[in-house]
């Protein structure tokens, strides 16, 4: 039963502001600069004032930059992000949250903290992310001098080591899935061959499912890339893989910040929020995957399928009262392991975006989904009857969360509403260390810089336990023969294992 914003319950939690920024061209701004800015239009959004001073609690999605090798940052870095964030908006926060990797984060964050909203235990929470790599390549090739370290004394809580969940096997990282585009791959294939599609005919999908959020994209004022792409521009883009164009998959060249502000309904009165621009949550579900080589079909996500269903079925809805859809969309399967489980079409008749995606929009790290909630807060705001989903995933459709809002009241009590999925009851498949024969589950090829060509097959053996194996460096032959012809189910010959590498030919 639909009730009066003045009867719901004074620790009901509620998102009260939206931020986000864009910078289209170079600047000397950090990736903390940017989430600070999105974070002062959040906090503007909510249309009340002193609100900083009441933060309580400020987490930053964890950068790019902040996760190994693959995206160093010359110009230094903050020491507390929370921190670099609340001096500039000129807050005090007890708690500075630092999160995990995973672009699950900012929705599993939002999780967190309605829980601890709820049960008392937070006030106002800002959450915030921004990556500005545009700016720090453009610095780096221009051979400028900046400046972006920040140190700080005040206590940060830095999530990263706590992270214990195997997004990955040791096999699959040594038999060549080092880039995760390489395994979305073999995900995008299994997809392929499980629709019956050649090459061609499912790399024309995915150009039509991708033409549809690159229309969405081309008119939001927020997003990184102007213009818009058709099915053709995408299809004659740079080739990454046997399947994938350059233009159907994340880019993370970005200057793009979100944030969000979210406190309970009591505090929302107290600080005078007006009532119009408070959002609910009707829906909130999060659970893990298995590594790629144990799930049972590589071609979707158990999880990801149960993770939206207990949403849906927190909320009391069917996807045919979605009104509003964000589907994490940073490689076309990552879409339609969602539209194929939901019923949903994939051919661009209906929006599966807010923003436009990861591909068109941008790709900011970790932080996109943030941008999805955003969207959804705004669009709600303006549709009051309606109700968005936004769907996120970390790693290869490893890490899940997905979340329902909408302006219509909510009463669920999410301080003991369950809202995470054990992974326990999955069905799983054996890694086989030394396979010696098998048969073609999945493959992705792809070209390297030198010219050659390499291959990487997801593989079964007639016991049905499962490999991952890779060509040899030296062996141009088997990756060109899998490009000419499909070969998926043939049988391969593999090589004992040396340091968990196996080298596979065609039988």
């Amino acid at each position: 039963m639909k009730i009066g914003a003045d009867q719901v319950p004074d620790n009901t939690p509620v998102l009260v502001g939206a931020g986000q920024v864009v910078e289209r061209d170079a600047t000397d701004n950090s990736h903390m600069a940017l989430a600070a800015q999105a974070a002062g239009n959040a906090i503007s959004d909510t249309g009340a004032a002193d609100i900083a001073a009441q933060i309580d609690t400020i987490c930053v999605t964890r950068l790019f930059s902040d996760m190994g090798h693959l995206w160093p940052c010359k110009w230094g870095r903050s020491d507390n992000p929370p921190q670099s964030i609340a001096q500039a908006i000129g807050a005090a926060p007890a708690h500075r949250i630092y999160t995990k990797t995973g672009g699950n984060e900012p929705l599993s964050g939002l999780i967190e903290f309605a829980r601890d909203i709820a049960r008392g235990e937070r006030s106002v929470v800002l959450l915030a992310g921004a990556e500005a790599l545009k700016n720090q390549r453009y610095a780096e090739r221009e051979q400028r001098e900046l400046d972006w370290n920040e140190h700080f004394s005040e206590e940060l809580e830095d999530r990263e080591n706590e992270d214990k969940w195997s997004i990955a096997t040791t096999q699959e990282v040594k038999n060549g899935l080092n880039n995760v585009m390489y395994y979305y791959a073999l995900v995008e294939q299994a997809q392929r061959h499980k629709a019956c599609r050649s090459v061609a005919e499912h790399q024309q999908a995915m150009a039509n499912l991708t033409e549809s959020f690159s229309a969405v994209a081309s008119s939001n004022p927020y997003a990184q890339f102007a213009g818009k792409q058709s099915a053709a521009d995408i299809l004659a883009a740079p080739e990454m893989t046997h399947l994938y164009t350059k233009r159907m998959i994340a880019q993370d060249g970005v200057n793009l910040g979100a944030a969000l502000l979210m406190c309970s309904a009591g505090k929302a009165r107290e600080l005078g929020i007006p009532e119009s621009n408070w959002v609910y949550i009707h829906g909130l579900a999060e659970g893990n995957e298995l590594e790629l080589t144990r799930r049972p079909d590589p071609a979707t996500s158990a999880m990801a399928c149960r993770v939206v269903d207990r949403a849906l079925a927190i909320a009391g809805l069917g996807i045919d009262d979605i009104d509003l859809l964000d589907i994490y969309s940073c490689f076309p399967c990552a879409v339609t392991a969602i539209t194929t489980h939901l019923g949903l079409p994939s051919d661009g008749s209906r929006p599966l975006t807010l923003t436009g995606g990861l591909p068109y929009f941008g790709g900011p790290g970790n932080n996109y989904s943030m941008h999805g909630m955003v969207e959804a807060i705004w669009q709600a705001r303006k549709q009051p009857d309606s109700y968005a989903m936004v769907t996120s995933n970390g790693g290869v459709l490893s890490k899940h969360a997905t979340g329902i809002y909408s302006r219509v009241t909510s009463t669920i009590d999410w301080s003991n509403t369950d809202t995470t999925i054990s992974s326990d009851d999955l069905d799983r498949c054996e890694v086989c260390a030394d396979p010696g024969t098998g048969t073609i589950v999945s493959y992705t090829v792809h070209h390297d810089r030198d010219g050659g060509a390499h291959a990487i097959i997801l593989g079964e053996t007639d016991s049905g336990e499962r490999f991952i194996s890779g060509t040899a460096d030296d062996d141009l032959l088997t990756a060109v023969a899998m490009l000419s012809e499909d070969p998926t189910g043939k049988q391969v010959v593999v090589t004992p294992p040396e340091d968990e590498r196996l080298h596979f030919q065609l039988a």
